[in-house]
């Protein structure tokens, strides 16, 4: 007599493609095997790229010249930064710190162009416009990590924080690139210099006047000096092919390299007068957002007070024009209490939209000290990069009256619009 075993079979049959369950396989992190690897490149290293001198004396007669060596390098612009030394000159006790800013202080202005002398960058204010943008970027706690190797104080108050510069120690200070200039913000932001453009880039850089840089805690400075300068850049060697492809793309149509600008305009405001019209002659043919900030005029050359910060928020109205559109589209008035045009600035560069990742601007802040007039010319609320092109025939100008005006103001306004750095083999040739 046979004997049989019960077994149970399926009759179930699946709907389901094996490319979409391979899909959801991996979906789900249900596929063990070991990852392919995609990188391409074959060493990594830190390369420092050192200016012609090794010290300089501070002030805006002092420029200070570097040209990048990096040969077949990529360049990792997210981890490359400028260092080096600030000492001060004068008392032997005298101290300071750099106020609401930090070490970036001490750039006026800093201008970059290829080994073919193309201008790449010519941002001028470079120290005002890039504080700016770092705290109405960057969360408070950005400011008490990479922020404080680039010398930003606590609280970022001159009266408060205690001295972080003095005249018998060289203090060593940290900038990343991407706080020395939009060039360094590629607008693909994991995107790596390529060395048709790192190699042979020339830097200039401008120095500012100590009483302008400094926040000063104990009397007797006269000046200040920089020392141990380079860059330390993060070089990436790639594959011969991978060379030879990105070769063959440069030699035929070229590499673009899109990155923003900022473009400065200053006007100045005399006691006593009320209304203010500031026009930026600049032609672009994409212009991001515009942003406005006043200054007494007395403050820039006076070491006992913070010189990047803005008079207290007294405008009664303010309105920008791009020809024939207005921004915003009904003037903002009664103004002087700041609330409208707080929120105007923080959705320029979007926290209203992105609220989970705030800036440093209380309102009380803005109120007080880091008060600006912003507008953003993006026509999209949820794409970058889709600006509005300003000419002859569209003239961008701001509008705004005063409530006061006890002291003679500078009003500094910067455009931010975007570029396009087309490299070839021998040549780059940029389109703004």
């Amino acid at each position: 007599m046979t004997s049989y075993m019960e077994t149970q079979q399926s009759t179930a049959t699946s709907d389901v493609s094996i490319d979409q369950a391979t899909s959801d396989l991996r979906i789900n992190d249900l596929v063990y095997q070991q990852p392919a690897a995609l990188s391409l490149a074959v060493d990594r290293k830190l390369t420092k790229q050192f200016f012609q001198r090794s010290t300089y004396e501070g002030g805006k007669s002092t420029t200070c010249i570097a040209d990048w060596n990096t040969g077949t390098s990529f360049v990792n612009l997210a981890n490359s930064y400028l260092t080096f030394k600030v000492k001060l000159t004068g008392g032997a006790s005298s101290t300071a710190n750099f106020g609401s800013g930090s070490a970036m202080n001490i750039i006026n202005e800093c201008r970059i162009s290829t080994r073919s002398t193309c201008e790449l960058e010519r941002l001028q204010n470079a120290n005002l416009a890039m504080k700016l943008d770092a705290q109405y970027n960057m969360p408070s706690e950005w400011f008490q990590t990479i922020g404080s190797v680039a010398g930003y104080g606590a609280t970022r108050i001159g009266g408060t924080d205690a001295a972080n510069t003095n005249t018998t120690t060289a203090v060593r200070f940290n900038i990343p690139l991407t706080m020395l200039s939009t060039f360094f913000r590629p607008l693909n932001s994991r995107q790596l210099l390529p060395p048709q453009l790192a190699s042979g880039l020339h830097f200039e850089i401008v120095l500012e006047d100590f009483r302008t840089a400094f926040f000063q805690k104990v009397a007797g400075i006269t000046g200040y000096t920089i020392e141990s300068l380079y860059f330390q850049l993060d070089c990436v060697q790639m594959t011969d092919d991978c060379q030879r492809s990105i070769n063959s793309i440069s030699a035929a149509s070229g590499l673009e390299y899109c990155y923003q600008r900022i473009y400065t305009s200053q006007t100045q405001v005399p006691v006593g007068q009320l209304s203010l019209n500031a026009q930026i002659r600049k032609a672009c043919s994409q212009a991001n957002y515009i942003t406005s900030i006043s200054i007494t005029q007395a403050a820039k050359t006076d070491i006992t007070v913070d010189s990047f910060n803005a008079v207290a928020f007294n405008y009664d109205s303010f309105q920008y024009r791009l020809g024939s559109l207005y921004f915003p589209n009904e003037a903002v008035s009664g103004a002087s209490d700041g609330v409208e045009a707080y929120s105007i600035a923080q959705a320029c560069y979007d926290k209203m939209i992105h609220a989970y990742s705030p800036n440093a601007v209380s309102l009380a802040s803005f109120v007080a000290s880091q008060g600006i007039l912003a507008a953003s010319f993006e026509k999209s609320a949820f794409l970058d990069v889709s600006g509005l092109p300003v000419n002859n025939s569209r003239v961008c100008e701001l509008n705004a009256t005063y409530a006061a005006v006890a002291a003679a103001l500078e009003v500094y306004t910067f455009l931010n619009y975007t570029s396009v750095a087309r490299v070839f083999l021998d040549n780059t040739a940029v389109a703004i």
